[in-house]
């Protein structure tokens, strides 16, 4: 019975697990049924909600529906809202885990066993057992792991900080959402103006049309002339069109970030383009403040940058041991227990060493992660301030561009009017001149109606560049309150890094600057206009140009265009030398070495041969020995000639051999001697040859070898010869 009892209960677990199974898989028909379906229900929702048909809407109603009914704002604001779900997800993390069981268990009590006596006298026993026949074991378990808790709570505030992220991130996007609107609003009014101008015009064309073919039928126009008034209306007609195909893509356009059908028409209060908008704009320096205080993909950056921080507390946290505490409250109502209710504590501790090197590597990453992102927060500091300056200077192009097409407007319009008045023209032709002559004041009209848009525009981008809603005084005056606190907080900090910008600035201005007249100076020299160029390299040399200052010298050197005077020609060397010319630094170097024109100073050449060598003149370091060497200052000698000598220079290989061969700089040392003279000698130096055949004669620090020395005697007088 039990045995087919059993049989059955898997059977029926079996056939529910497999039936589960096949009910879980889908077909691709079952999908393109679905879709079908969805289909349907997606057409008719959209299609039914004709939310604006019928009213003239307004900017600041369009950016409000957009808000509440753009599809990405709508996905945004719900991937927010998922972010706060895990946040407190993680923070129910931290909590321990506690078990509870109650198990109730029901017997006869009946003896596994029995015992008989073996003497017949013999006491015999019952086999022991409980008289309770419905036994209850009830227990509690407690588990708490701290590491686990620690990182559920790391966890739960890098979730905080995603969800603040997150936040920051619909910001922006409605921010940008607005300018989008705004671009496209626009658009859409500019277009509706447009299409109510052209379309009475293209009317006229068509008539124009015919009245051209009917003068030239009847020989009063040339063919030519036909041609030539055809084509200009013809121009005029595809250009009238395109402002109306340029409504119906914006209007299209602006649907789609409304978040509505299609197909709905929409109408826009175009009172807008009657006037220029008003904006209270500060200077420069504020409004890039204003935007690196409110721009919100900051804010994220310096969220994502103390995620990377709380990553490399996790980290430190995984580093140490692995603590698990333990608790178990049971009670057993079993009364043949000794003890009823008993309590069980323990407590684990496990370290995984193999772990400490990846940790270690792990912390470094997220702390160099941490640094990166400081970084990229300065970076988009920088193109948030370029966005301010660019957004500012948008705006008055536009406003110079709306001025220009208003004088255009203007022209165009008194010109038509005094045409009309006058009639100047006799005859069809004036007529027809007329026509066009309206058409071209019909486009003017229009494009004045666009760069008044641009206008408009042009100061959304920049609220979107700064990052707030508004540049009216009153919110002016609030973040600039918040400035003023914020530079308060930081002031040394804010005038020192001004100062550092004003000054780098200012230099690049001047290099700017001097780098044209350099540039200037030098195609008028080569057009041997000489004392033209010598007056722009003066000027180049006075904003510290270092070219225009060797050039300068080259010339008073010579005497080309200016007066020759040796003693300005190297005060030019040295000048351009101190700003870092390299060819300028070897001359002065040459120079103070030799002694002409200026007086000899080994000091001063040490300098500034010294300059050229960090200035990646390799050859600067044979010089820098010489000049060691004449100073007597022999250690420094043998530095640098080893330098140039490990450089390939092989008059610096000779001069080491020298000094290890008279112990100058280093003690004698003869075999370092003979090898840096070989090497020189293998290249062919006549010095070294010279020195290796009299080391061998001599037996300087070797055994005279008669033999050698005639080998290098001769080689050393065939390099001669070959000379």
């Amino acid at each position: 019975m039990k045995k087919s009892k059993i049989s059955l209960m898997i059977a029926l677990a079996v056939a529910g697990g497999v039936s589960m199974l096949f009910s879980g898989c889908r077909t691709e028909e079952s999908y393109r049924d679905e879709r079908k379906e969805k289909t349907a229900e997606m057409f008719n929702e959209i299609k039914s909600k004709e939310y604006i048909k019928g009213t003239v809407l307004t900017l600041d109603e369009c950016i409000s529906f957009a808000m509440q009914n753009n599809l990405s704002v709508k996905v945004a604001n719900m991937e927010r809202d998922v972010r706060e779900r895990m946040r407190t997800a993680d923070v129910l993390g931290m909590l321990p885990d506690v078990t509870i069981s109650d198990n109730y268990t029901s017997r006869n009590n009946l003896p596994g066993s029995s015992s008989k006596a073996v003497v017949g006298d013999g006491a015999t026993f019952d086999a022991s057992r409980s008289s309770d026949k419905r036994v209850n074991n009830f227990s509690i378990d407690f588990a708490f792991s701290v590491l686990d808790c620690g990182l559920a709570f790391f966890n739960s505030q890098q979730t905080h900080d995603r969800m603040l992220q997150q936040e920051k991130a619909v910001e922006r996007l409605k921010q940008n959402l607005a300018l989008d609107v705004a671009k496209l609003y626009f658009r859409v009014a500019v277009a509706q103006r447009a299409a109510t101008i052209t379309r009475e015009l293209l009317a006229k064309c068509q008539n124009r049309y015919e009245l051209i073919r009917k003068l030239h039928r009847e020989k009063k126009i040339s063919s030519f002339l036909a041609t030539e008034e055809m084509n200009k209306f013809l121009a005029m007609e595809h250009r009238l069109r395109d402002y109306i195909r340029t409504n119906e893509t914006a209007q299209t356009e602006l649907r789609a970030v409304l978040g509505v059908y299609p197909g709905e028409v929409i109408k826009v209060d175009d009172s807008l383009l009657d006037k220029l908008p008003e904006m209270d704009i500060p200077d420069t320096a504020t409004l890039e403040q204003i935007a690196v205080l409110k721009r919100p993909e900051l804010y994220e950056t310096d969220m994502q940058k103390h995620i990377n921080i709380l990553e490399c507390r996790k980290t430190l946290l995984m580093m140490l041991p692995n603590v698990r505490l333990y608790g178990d409250y049971i009670h057993n109502n079993n009364s043949f227990l000794m003890h009823q209710t008993w309590w069980e504590l323990a407590v684990r501790a496990a370290y995984n060493l193999l772990k400490t090197p990846q940790y270690i590597y792990r912390y470094k990453a997220f702390s160099e992660q941490a640094s990166l992102e400081e970084l990229r927060s300065f970076v988009q500091a920088v193109a948030v301030m370029s966005q301010v300056r660019m957004a500012t200077a948008d705006i008055l192009s536009c406003r110079e561009r709306y001025e220009i097409n208003v004088k255009d407007d203007r022209h165009y319009t008194e010109h038509l009017a005094k045409v009309k008045r006058n009639k100047m023209l006799p005859g069809t032709m004036t007529q027809l001149q007329i026509d066009h002559l309206q058409m071209v004041a019909a486009e003017t009209r229009i494009e004045k109606l666009i760069s008044m848009g641009a206008c408009h525009i042009a100061n959304y981008r920049l609220l979107n560049a700064l990052g707030i809603g508004g540049t009216d005084a009153k919110t002016i005056e609030v973040l600039k309150q918040q400035l003023a606190l914020a530079r308060e907080r930081a002031k040394e900090r804010l005038e020192e890094a001004k100062k550092e910008f004003d000054t780098r600035m200012a230099i690049a201005e001047e290099a700017r600057i001097a780098r044209i007249l350099f540039e200037d100076g030098l195609a008028l020299h080569r057009s041997k206009k000489l004392v033209e160029a010598s007056e722009y390299m003066k000027r180049a040399a006075e904003k510290g140009n270092a070219e225009a200052y060797f050039c300068l010298g080259k010339m008073y050197w010579a005497g080309s265009g200016v007066e020759k005077d040796l003693m300005k020609a190297m005060d030019c060397f040295v000048k351009s030398a101190d700003l870092g010319k390299k060819e300028a630094q070897i001359l002065t170097g040459w120079s103070y070495y030799k002694g002409g024109p200026v007086a000899q100073d080994l000091a001063l050449a040490k300098k500034y041969y010294r300059m050229a060598a960090d200035n990646a003149d390799e050859r600067a370091f044979y010089w820098l020995g010489m000049i060691s060497f004449d100073m007597k200052d022999y250690k420094d000698a043998m530095y640098y000639f080893k330098y140039a000598a490990r450089g390939g220079d092989v008059g610096s290989m000779v001069w080491v051999g020298t000094l290890y061969r008279n112990g100058l700089g280093e003690k004698v040392d003869y075999d370092k001697a003979i090898f840096w003279f070989k090497r020189a000698a293998e290249k062919n130096n006549v010095d070294a040859m010279n020195s290796l055949y009299m080391m061998y004669a001599g037996g300087y620090g070797c055994p005279p070898d008669k033999v050698k020395a005639a080998e290098w005697l001769k080689k050393y007088e065939e390099a001669l010869a070959s000379r």
